[in-house]
């Protein structure tokens, strides 16, 4: 091969040399040497051959230009010279020359369209200047650059031959996908899929097309956790017989990710095999085969992380010496720039054999390596993220084991540093933030790692972006568990009480933010410009539209950028006079001034644990030293198999009446810990008579615990001194709280009572006198009963009510807590669930969900209240009673009785549901289980 590329070179020498200066035909000669030795330097990256190539390019171009009206280029002949220049200035500029190499490239392609006057020509000199953005692009990570080669792509459709067509679709796909890398725009990757998949292609360009395709399957499903588009590209592979090392790499890669999602180990067996082939199909000195030593070796590192064992490691490191050896050789800008990739490559698998074996050189050498890859790498690019993130983990290694606090000092630089690459991973930025939080946290630097964790709190959003199938929204948010509480006791530490509330405010709830109605914000919008008004209730519905299962065809609108396009019209609100802060998060000091009711958050954190406690507007801390984040957790795991077990059918009387032992313990533990100190600071009366009103707010694991019924060994109990409602944040209480109340005038209501449930166990007789007791005390009920409580039937009635009961099972999802569900009577083909419910938009009073655990959410995504309760209360409930965890059917009974007894079941909901739980513990004060389940939640 390289042999050949020098009689190609010698052969066009000699037709040079047989052209006197000044002869046409020696300008083109010119030119066919200049394209071969640009073919030699591609094969044996010479660089003493693009050299010679750009020099003896240019002549050419200039011979043919100096001719009248510069008709020399206006041919086959003076274009194609005109693009092999382009070709290797593009080359030049990637081995080190620059964007100015680009900026020569761009004028001779427009000199040369200038003067051109047939149009197949100009196209392809359009599709050339296309590719010289998109090598701009690579310098200035711009996506206005690559909105500018799109440009000039659309431009040269219009007169492209057809057999350049295929390149013409693979370079403005190709540009195509790196804008949707930029801003997440999925019109851009479909568009670039439709481009490539409407073109026929044979040999190298149909490699090219399938890499493309199989990349863009790729780009699709990151940040997402389902396997379809990856499912589908290694079938697009497998259907493919690879020309060139391309698709060998393409394989490799989407057989290792695709091992990433389902842990099969036959996935990395196959990776193995297809980078394997990929280093033996070019030389040693080829790119490529750099990169598929860095391939083998990441298959390596996954081995030892799937099996635990060191030999895999160590072949990971060696192969990635080896390919950072022959990087080191090259001074291209592209291996220069892989080269960085391989310096953080070896960095990592050395920390993970550090790890291992416990061998300082191996992390003082990765600690050398990750600087080295930093300082490698262009400032916009991605990776940086990575390669921050592991040097501030091994600083802090470092630390560990030699105290030294110059080590932390750089480690948290490094991870703000990393946060702070706008371009990297939302979820890796995150990361690199908290990491620095409590960096700053050893080190005593109270008041910056506030602004770290707020850094990472403030790009929370973005996980939670309209348009993401909502397994992505969780899967992404329940990684960033426990951070809001990090950065509330971090605050807090530093004296800034009001800081950590708003950190709260802004770090839980994420989901929930978004879908608050709002309320009398909207009604000013609605006053000031009605068909903005309109536009916003429009676009909240569609953003709102539950997103497409993954493995269904997504509608065509679904790819627009939802977020941004949401942003744009939210700052056009906001500029309207009087609606400057329309839905932005209210700040503490405007959150205390809308309050003026009491409102407790115990925050349990690894840090420290406390009880930010709200009222007459201000925000005050109470330290809680009998409350440990191990010990919640814990008592927690003990709570739940109390209850479990206390309604287990299976469990004799003997090991239920041990359950409720274990749970009155459980409240006892937690009246010491968190109720009793904050009753004590609150000042909390003991008497009889009208007892003071409380809202709890509790974070993470303390969510799950009935606050409301705490109560100590001795007799003192929570339901004796405060009435307990509960919020999920402080912003929904204070949106609830000041909300118009709703029209009673002609208040309908919806009532629901399931007897049998067709696939659940377990009858519910009672039922049936909870349902008429509940249409008797509301107003204009309709009553669905078993066969008449269907889905359709139930939302259809429920959309026009003020007031609702449910008196049925429940089930929560832990996997998808939008599919938690009220079981009614086709729940099994047609269920009512969490998504359903919280799609409404009412002005409701109260909700009453006689129902089994409709309090439950999964642990780490507790804060974001995805379960029926708060569907609910989106829903537009003001007051919602729900459980904490099963009910007995009879009890249930009872307590709807002394509920509904009590008077108005919408004005005094809190009170009435105190009163019918009270009255429960006093008649069966050692069955907890009975009687501490049910809570009020709302206004």
């Amino acid at each position: 091969m390289n042999q050949h590329s020098g009689d190609v070179v010698e052969h066009w020498r000699h037709v040079v040399a047989g052209h006197p200066a000044g002869d046409q035909r020696r300008a083109v000669a010119q030119a066919e040497l200049g394209a071969a030795l640009l073919g030699r330097y591609r094969v044996v990256q010479g660089q003493e051959d693009l050299i010679e190539a750009i020099a003896v390019l240019e002549t050419a171009i200039r011979a043919l230009a100096d001719t009248p009206l510069a008709m020399g280029l206006n041919t086959t002949e003076g274009v194609g010279a005109v693009l092999t220049f382009a070709d290797a200035l593009l080359a030049r500029a990637r081995a080190g020359g620059g964007p100015r190499d680009l900026e020569i490239a761009e004028q001779y392609l427009q000199f040369a369209e200038d003067v051109s006057t047939d149009r197949a020509l100009s196209a392809l000199l359009m599709l050339k200047t296309c590719q010289v953005y998109q090598g701009k692009h690579e310098f200035d990570g711009s996506v206005d650059t690559l909105y500018k080669a799109t440009a000039y792509a659309n431009l040269a459709k219009h007169g492209i031959s057809e057999e350049s067509r295929v390149d013409l679709h693979r370079v403005h796909a190709q540009a195509l996908l790196d804008a949707y890398r930029l801003t997440g725009v999925e019109d851009y990757v479909d568009e670039a899929m439709e481009l490539l998949s409407s073109v026929t292609a044979t040999g190298a360009n149909h490699d090219q097309i399938v890499v493309l395709m199989a990349r863009c399957l790729l780009a699709k499903a990151e940040g997402t956790t389902h396997t379809t588009d990856i499912e589908r590209a290694v079938e697009l592979l497998r259907q493919h017989t690879p020309q060139t090392n391309g698709p060998w790499f393409v394989a490799g890669q989407t057989l290792l990710t695709l091992f990433e999602r389902t842990g099969r180990g036959d996935l990395l067996n196959q990776a193995w095999q297809s980078f394997f082939a990929a280093l033996h199909s070019v030389p040693e000195q080829h790119p490529d085969h750099q990169s598929a030593l860095g391939q083998l070796s990441a298959v390596a590192m996954k081995a030892h992380q799937r099996t635990g064992e060191l030999e895999p490691l160590e072949t990971a490191v060696g192969l990635q010496r080896r390919a950072l050896a022959l990087s080191a050789q090259s001074h291209t800008d592209h291996v220069r720039h892989l080269h960085a990739r391989h310096l953080d490559q070896l960095g990592y698998s050395l920390r993970k054999l550090y790890d291992t074996t416990q061998e300082p050189a191996y992390l003082e050498e990765a600690i050398t390596l990750f600087r080295s890859a930093i300082g490698a790498l262009p400032p916009r690019d991605p990776q940086r993220v990575a390669t921050g993130l592991s040097l501030a983990q091994a600083l802090r290694a470092t630390y560990l084991r030699t105290g030294d606090s110059a080590c932390l000092t750089e480690a948290a630089q490094s991870a703000v540093d990393a946060g702070r690459t706008e371009t990297g991973a939302v979820p890796t930025r995150i990361d690199a933030f908290d990491k620095a939080g409590h960096t700053l946290v050893t080190l005593g630097q109270w008041a910056t790692a506030t602004d770290a964790f707020g850094d990472a709190i403030a790009l929370l959003p973005r996980l939670a972006s309209r348009g993401r199938t909502r397994h992505d929204q969780y899967a992404d948010l329940s990684s960033t568990a426990g951070l809001a509480a990090s950065a509330a006791s971090c605050a807090m530490s530093a004296g800034q009480p009001e800081r950590a509330l708003e950190l709260l405010e802004r770090g839980r709830g994420v989901l929930l933010n978004q879908r608050l109605t709002p309320g009398g914000e909207l009604a000013a919008l609605q006053r000031a410009d009605e068909s903005l008004a309109a536009d916003f209730q429009r676009m909240r519905r569609d953003f709102e539209a539950p997103a497409p299962d993954p493995d269904l065809p997504r509608p065509t609108t679904f790819g627009r950028d939802r977020e941004t396009e949401w942003m744009v019209l939210l700052d056009t609100i906001r500029a309207v006079p009087g609606l400057s802060n329309f839905l932005r998060p209210p700040s503490a000091r405007r959150l205390l001034d809308q309050l003026g009711e009491t409102v407790v958050i115990p925050i349990p954190s690894e840090m420290r644990c406390d009880a930010l406690i709200l009222r007459d507007h201000r925000a005050e801390v109470l330290s809680l030293p009998g409350l440990a984040l191990t010990d919640a957790m814990a008592n927690l795991r003990l709570l739940q198999e109390a209850t479990t077990a206390a309604h287990d059918p299976a469990v004799d009387a003997r090991g239920r009446m041990r359950a409720q032992s274990v749970l009155t313990d459980v409240l006892d533990w937690l009246w010491r810990s968190v109720v009793g100190p904050v009753l004590d600071r609150l000042a909390a009366p003991g008497t009889a008579g009208r007892l003071p009103r409380v809202w709890w707010c509790p974070v993470g694991p303390l969510a799950f615990f009935p606050l409301h019924a705490a109560q100590s060994s001795t007799g003192e109990s929570a339901l004796d001194r405060v009435l307990s409602s509960y919020t999920p944040t402080v912003t929904a209480l204070a949106r609830v709280r000041n909300r118009p109340r709703a029209s009673q005038a002609r208040a309908r209501s919806c009532v629901v009572a399931m007897r049998h449930t067709p696939g659940a166990p377990g009858a519910l007789p009672a039922t049936e006198r909870e349902a008429a007791l509940a249409a008797e005390a509301l107003p204009d009920a309709w009553t669905g009963m078993d066969e008449m409580a269907t889905r359709d039937q139930v939302l259809e009635r429920l959309a026009g009510s003020v007031y609702a009961h449910f008196a049925c099972h429940a089930v929560a999802d832990p996997q998808d807590p939008a599919m938690g569900r009220l079981l009614i009577h086709d729940h099994q083909d047609n269920p009512l669930t969490v998504a359903d419910v919280s799609g409404l938009d009412l002005d409701a009073e109260l909700g009453f969900l006689s129902a089994c655990a409709t309090s439950r959410a999964p642990l780490n995504l507790i804060d974001e209240s995805l379960h029926i309760t708060g569907a609910f209360q989106l829903a537009g409930f003001r007051h919602v009673i729900g459980t904490l965890w099963e009910t007995d059917d009879a009890i249930s009974l009872e307590l709807a009785t002394a509920f509904y007894n009590s008077g108005n079941p919408g004005d005094s909901a809190a009170y009435a549901l105190h009163s019918a739980v009270r009255g429960l513990r006093d008649r069966y004060p050692h069955a907890p289980t009975l009687w501490a389940a049910h809570i009020h939640s709302g206004g």
